[in-house]
């Protein structure tokens, strides 16, 4: 059976959408999931979305991860659904969105999108795991942070499968992400990310992590600017006082790619 999608970015981090508010693709399994993020051999993506209808927001966002698992969240695939649904004709300035993590508001900002992220749900400060200070931030899913002075240097792959599956963040596990922050005050994020598993060119919710914990640890003000893999930047901005995160925004880009059409019978093949 032949189903259209589209095909978005969001600063490099690329995602497969499906309009599914009929329920067509309730049989989609992690092998096919699999196969159409393959980069040779399928569509080829960090993810896929699907559009659904949700009981208790506008809409609701299903986000699985390359490897077939399912996330709670994520905040470059969340902006690119919202693209997605104005290419559905459907021309709204905001929308409240389900995830499993929180159903978020999710706005137009300029060309831009906006998403307000919601408080993060756990932070913990300063777990020492030699050689690095790590600090773990819930904003949506979990994060490790580790601030660094040789960003460019490190085998993000081999370092972020490490720290990805360690005891400290079980049953989860944590994306993880390096940060540096340079004399403008700009924080570059690489991230590693759990179940596309491997570093990929953005992470809207580690951006959102790593800013978070430069203004704990910096006494940084919000807006902040990340400039990701990709080179493209997310602003992320944010109330902090008496130990608390408020009113946290991720602005970013939200591109379309290119549309199609796949036959899932013969994407198992």
């Amino acid at each position: 059976m032949l189903f259209t999608f589209s095909k978005y970015s969001g600063c490099g981090n690329d995602f497969i959408l499906f309009d599914n508010r009929t329920s067509k693709l309730s049989a989609l399994t992690p092998n096919l999931i699999q196969k159409l993020c393959a980069r040779q051999k399928g569509i080829g993506a960090d993810g896929v979305i699907l559009l659904e209808t949700s009981q208790k927001a506008h809409y609701k966002m299903r986000i699985f991860n390359a490897d077939g698992s399912e996330a709670e969240m994520c905040g470059n695939g969340i902006r690119c659904l919202f693209k997605f649904i104005q290419e559905c004709g459907i021309q709204e300035e905001w929308l409240n969105i389900e995830t499993l993590f929180s159903t978020l508001k999710v706005s137009s900002e300029d060309e831009d999108v906006a998403v307000q992220m919601g408080s993060p749900s756990e932070i913990r400060w300063s777990l020492n795991l030699f050689p690095w200070t790590i600090h773990y931030l819930d904003t949506g899913v979990p994060h490790a942070v580790i601030f660094t002075e040789k960003l460019d240097l490190l085998d993000l792959n081999e370092c972020g499968r490490t720290l990805r599956f360690h005891p400290l963040f079980a049953p989860r596990g944590a994306n993880v992400n390096f940060v540096q922050i340079d004399d403008q005050g700009i924080l570059h994020v690489r991230t590693y990310e759990r179940g596309v598993e491997q570093e990929t060119l953005a992470c809207g919710t580690g951006a959102t992590a790593a800013a978070l914990a430069a203004a704990k640890l910096y006494e940084l003000k919000g807006p902040l600017t990340v400039k990701v893999r990709s080179e493209d930047f997310l602003r992320i901005d944010f109330e902090y006082n008496k130990g608390c995160f408020t009113k946290v925004r991720m602005i970013g880009p939200a591109k379309l790619v290119f549309k199609g059409t796949v036959n899932l019978e013969h994407a198992l093949e």
